[in-house]
């Protein structure tokens, strides 16, 4: 074949692997195993940069010492006005329950007087989801009784998402049905030093029974269970605990690992061999929003161009430099992963490194293929 025709061939091979790689590699992305590869690779890297502790956050915990001494659970909704009024002279910066308060009390009183110590301290209370079934379609959001909803500081969600290894890393800012998107709560809470909320609230996902979830965000985790101050809650009811390491603190309340109530999550990092407690889970990612620290996962032309491009770098590369392909391979690859891991650092952003890698490896292999095909048929003599 003349020496034309060849590279006329030549381009129209390449042309054909940059349009049909991609697609490919973008429904790879997709399934369990490189979606696996990637949640490993997170993890690793975000093990890089631990934060150190927010010594404005710590948790109240429901646990077995308090049980025993406060008797079984459910407690009567009197202990935690009985606690907030314990907390009101501290004058903490927020106290968040991670308790859900969808029903009445049976004492019709209990209400009454935690509403009461609700005007007294900023109490942030979590709607309850509900998600759907045979006999009701779409999922809801549960809020809290109404004498108590009206007397918090602010009402919003506590969703926190699982990935596919059953561990928690993400929370959406947003989420509800169409008439309703509820904030997460652990973002109110943060407004309370500072933080501006978002102006916006993202591209929405969503679900086939109509829900909706906007703004998803991951955090760090600054350590294991219990990294942050654990203040059992009878010590703090019955004012053990000194009122300086309550003043001016973020305080979540909710149930702790010993207390055996079954509100434990895995989490990425796997050196932490203890699940960590739901409420720990939000000290974290309060943190994160608190110090602006949030990491965002950037989809549609972003994710579709991070998998594109190095396949089509590297193939005008090869193209230009046939005898250097291994080269610009090896390089392409170190690029990408050093890219993402950058991008993660100083960034804040996941850009899924398997894919693109995946990509670069296999345009190679095509490309030395497709050499080792040409030399076959054309021998130099």
């Amino acid at each position: 074949m003349p020496p034309r025709g060849r590279s006329t061939r030549l381009l129209v091979e390449c042309a054909l692997i940059a349009l049909l790689l991609p697609v490919l590699l973008g429904w790879l992305a997709q399934r369990p195993g490189v979606q696996d590869a990637n949640l490993f690779v997170y993890d690793r890297l975000l093990q890089l940069r631990r934060p150190a502790v927010d010594p404005g956050i710590a948790v109240i915990g429901i646990d077995a010492r308090s049980i025993a001494a406060l008797g079984p659970w459910p407690w009567p909704r009197g202990l935690e006005a009985d606690l907030l009024d314990r907390l009101a002279p501290a004058a903490p910066r927020a106290v968040m329950f991670d308790l859900f308060m969808t029903t009445s009390a049976p004492r019709a009183d209990d209400d009454t007087r935690l509403a009461a110590a609700m005007t007294r301290v900023p109490v942030f209370l979590p709607v309850r989801f509900d998600a759907a079934t045979a006999a009701r379609p779409q999922s809801r959001f549960l809020s809290p009784v109404p004498t108590l909803a009206r007397a918090a500081a602010g009402v919003g969600h506590v969703n926190l998402l699982v990935d596919s290894d059953g561990a928690v890393r993400e929370i959406n800012r947003f989420e509800g049905d169409e008439r309703q998107q509820v904030p997460y709560l652990g973002m109110l809470v943060a407004a309370r030093s500072g933080l501006d909320l978002p102006a916006t609230r993202g591209h929405p996902a969503e679900r086939s029974d109509g829900w909706r979830m906007q703004g998803r965000f991951g955090f760090r985790f600054a350590g294991a269970a219990a990294s942050y101050p654990v203040l059992s809650f009878v010590d703090v009811l019955r004012g053990q605990v000194p009122a300086e390491q309550l003043h001016d603190r973020i305080l979540l309340v909710g149930t702790v690992t010993d207390s055996l109530l079954g509100d434990d999550l895995n989490v990425p990092a796997r050196r932490f061999v203890a699940p960590m407690p739901g409420v720990e889970v939000h000290a974290n990612a309060i943190q994160a929003l608190r110090a602006g620290r949030t990491i965002g996962f950037p989809e549609g032309a972003t994710r579709a161009a991070w998998t594109a491009v190095p396949v089509w770098l590297v193939l005008l590369l090869c193209m230009w430099r046939p005898s250097a392909a291994a080269v610009w391979v090896i390089g392409m690859l170190a690029v990408t992963l050093a890219g993402c891991t950058a991008l993660l650092a100083w960034a804040a952003l996941w850009l899924p490194p398997v894919a693109p890698l995946l990509g670069i490896a296999t345009a190679g292999l095509l490309w030395s293929w497709r050499r080792a095909v040409d030399a076959l048929r054309h021998p130099r003599h």
